[in-house]
């Protein structure tokens, strides 16, 4: 498959990457900064996926060296663990731009390959938390952002069903990232308490069922978003 990832120099979209790569996969990726990947079959992109101009550009090249896309995985993200009346309108909005804009526009553009896929049900899947479901103070803003993005991927499935694109979310609890480094550990063991799997999540607990919403084993699977760990 040819899959796009955003956001794969560290955490998540790293980690993902190279699963892929080890498979025999071909993955494009992209970050603001240089590539920590060294794969034969691996296209990275330095991009401010704020910039529709730098999305378009990424999704030229992907069409120029393969001329299609399999999969697209929305995966880059920021946040501000923060109380709403400290939380100035500029950082919000900087917030939204990437954690909802970007996918938007990452989705409109990747879509064209998309249906130009020899895979029976090309896959778009976004990455979102469980802080939206569990609604945590002092994350109004970016469960806001990834609650829009949860509704993108309702009504996406949707507009995209006729073109035979399928449209998934997964939901990530705390795992070891450069969005959770900074969160106090009492915090972080108060929300694994939530879980129904009482421990931190993994890498290894994200590649499976990331593989499998993007694979043709999920092809009757639209619209859905998964939450790992077990959100009660």
């Amino acid at each position: 498959m040819i899959i796009l990832i955003t956001g794969t120099r560290t955490g998540v979209g790293k980690a993902l990457a190279s699963h892929f790569l080890e498979q025999g996969h071909h993955v494009v990726g992209c970050s603001r900064r240089p590539s920590t990947i060294d794969h034969p079959q691996y296209r990275h992109h330095e991009v401010d996926l704020t910039d529709a101009k730098a999305i378009k550009a990424v999704c030229r090249a992907i069409r120029d060296e393969h001329g299609r896309l399999d999969a697209l995985v929305n995966n880059a993200g920021t946040s501000n663990m923060n109380h709403f009346m400290m939380t100035p309108e500029k950082v919000a909005r900087d917030i939204f731009d990437i954690n909802f804009f970007s996918v938007l526009n990452c989705c409109r553009e990747a879509t064209k390959l998309l249906q130009k896929s020899r895979e029976p049900s090309p896959a778009i899947l976004n990455v979102s938390t469980v802080a939206v479901p569990w609604a945590l103070d002092g994350q109004l803003v970016y469960s806001a952002s990834k609650s829009a993005v949860d509704q993108l991927t309702r009504v996406m499935s949707k507009e995209l069903a006729g073109f035979n694109i399928r449209v998934n979310g997964i939901g990530l609890p705390p795992v070891r990232t450069v969005l959770t480094r900074t969160v106090p550990e009492a915090k972080i063991n108060d929300l694994i308490e939530r879980q129904a799997i009482k421990r931190m999540c993994t890498m290894e607990d994200i590649v499976g069922p990331v593989e499998f919403l993007v694979s043709r084993q999920s092809g009757f699977i639209t619209g859905e978003t998964i939450f790992l760990g077990g959100v009660n």
